[in-house]
C-alpha cells in the first residue's frame, strides 16, 4: 500500500463528526481519470469526541500497488492525531525529568483525553529514533549540540558525533536523538502553528523514510515503497 497525504483536510466542527479526506468533486475527477476507488473509515478521537475520517484507496488496472489518501493527522488504526503523539514525543524527549507517566498524563490533560498510554510514548521514541539513525538525516550542528547536553550531563558522552547516533540502546540517547529532530520543528510555536508544523513533519517523514510518523516502533513497522504528496 502507498500513501497520498493529504495537507489540507481539517477535523472542523465537532458537530459534524464525518471527516471525508475527498470532496466529491475530487472524487469524480478521479472517476473521469479511469481510477477504481474504494472508500475506507478509520476511527479518530479528540478530547472526548469521536470521528469517522473517511478515506479513499485508488488504483488503476496494471498497478501493482493501491495508494490510500490520507491526511496529514491520520496514522491508520491510531486512536489519536499525529498532533497528540508529536505533542507527547516532544515534551518527553525535551525535558528529561519527566517520565513517560507523568508526560502521558500531561498529555491527557492537554487533549482532554479519557485515556493514553504512557508505554506508547516509550515505543514511539524507539522507533523513531531507531529510523533517524538508520537513515542518519539529523543535521550536524542539532546533533553537535546534542552531544554537548549529553557530556555536560554525565551521560553517555560521545555517544552523538557527526550527524550520527551509532546506537539506540538506552533513555538519554533516545532523548537527544528525537529532540534533534524536533527541537527547531517545533520551537516557538502557538496550538495553530505547532498543528500546521506536525502537518510538515508528518509529510517530511514520509517522503524520507517512506513511513508514516507514529507507524515506525517494531510493532507496528511496515515500510512503504513509494513516495506520493498530494500538496
Amino acid at each position: 500500500m502507498r500513501y497520498i497525504i493529504k495537507p489540507d483536510v481539517e477535523i472542523g466542527n465537532p458537530q459534524n463528526q464525518t471527516i471525508n479526506v475527498l470532496t466529491p468533486e475530487e472524487v469524480e475527477d478521479y472517476h473521469k481519470s479511469g481510477f477504481r476507488i474504494k472508500e475506507r473509515a478509520y476511527q479518530l478521537t479528540l478530547g472526548r469526541i469521536g470521528y469517522e475520517v473517511n478515506c479513499v484507496e485508488i488504483w488503476q488496472k496494471g498497478d501493482k500497488e493501491h495508494s490510500l489518501i490520507i491526511p496529514t493527522f491520520l496514522v491508520p488504526h491510531r486512536d489519536y492525531p499525529v498532533y497528540i503523539y508529536v505533542f507527547a514525543i516532544n515534551l518527553y524527549s525535551s525535558k528529561p525529568q519527566l517520565g513517560q507517566r507523568k508526560v502521558a498524563e500531561e498529555t491527557r490533560k492537554k487533549y482532554d483525553l479519557e485515556t493514553f498510554a504512557h508505554t506508547t510514548v516509550g515505543r514511539a521514541m524507539k522507533g523513531l529514533a531507531k529510523t533517524l539513525t538508520e537513515t542518519a538525516v539529523i543535521d550536524n550542528e542539532a546533533t553537535e549540540e546534542a552531544a554537548q547536553e549529553t557530556e555536560q550531563n554525565g551521560a553517555n558522552a560521545g555517544k552523538i558525533r557527526k550527524g550520527r547516533f551509532p546506537s539506540v540502546r538506552d533513555t538519554s540517547t533516545i532523548r537527544e536523538i528525537v529532540k534533534s529532530f524536533f527541537k527547531e520543528r517545533l520551537k516557538n510555536r502557538n496550538l495553530d502553528e505547532f498543528k500546521e508544523a506536525c502537518d510538515r513533519i508528518a509529510i517530511y517523514w514520509y517522503n524520507h523514510f517512506h513511513r508514516l510518523l507514529m507507524n515506525t516502533a517494531p510493532v507496528f513497522g511496515c515500510k512503504l515503497s513509494t513516495v506520493i504528496q498530494n500538496a
